[in-house]
């Protein structure tokens, strides 16, 4: 077995996943967890918010720094929501079929949107704006701010309320 079995505890015997069961070493219940993703996610739409005013004012020697800022927001959120929020939900509603589908189905969503947005900052916080690449950006900026905000609806009125003590 090589250092990376090892440590992730891989075993070449075992071919299909073993479904986590229920254990002490469990992701625990945390009251504040909700308030703590919904308080991101106003910061996320507030940072949001400065980067679409500073693109209508055309002032795109601050948009680096901003998606930037943005980025790391988002990253630190999406690692609290994977690590704190999915593993627990995924645990508790593991013999509740429904649930563990909508919340695989939010997951694999929320993955890709991510990644989109992630590119998209990839792409613009490197960027020269001319005035086609400005247009660009503000056209995907909205995209992206639509797709933000659905979700985070969708989050805070579906997904949050399957987040309950054990």
């Amino acid at each position: 077995m090589g250092f990376f079995s090892r440590l992730f505890g891989w075993n070449k015997k075992q071919e299909t996943p073993v479904r986590a069961t229920k254990t002490e070493d469990s992701i625990p219940y945390d009251a504040g967890l909700v308030a703590k993703l919904k308080a991101d996610h106003q910061e996320l739409l507030a940072m949001f918010g400065k980067i679409s005013q500073v693109a209508a004012t055309r002032q795109f020697d601050e948009v680096p720094e901003l998606l930037k800022r943005f980025k790391l927001a988002l990253q630190t959120h999406l690692v609290t929501e994977n690590v704190r929020f999915y593993v627990y939900v995924e645990q508790r509603q593991a013999y509740n079929s429904g649930a563990s589908l909508l919340i695989a189905d939010l997951r694999k969503e929320m993955n890709g949107i991510a990644h989109a947005a992630l590119h998209f900052i990839g792409h613009y916080e490197t960027a020269f704006f001319t005035e086609e690449v400005a247009n660009q950006f503000k056209k995907d900026l909205a995209d992206i701010g639509e797709v933000l905000v659905q979700r985070i609806n969708t989050e805070e009125t579906s997904l949050y309320t399957l987040y309950l003590p054990k």
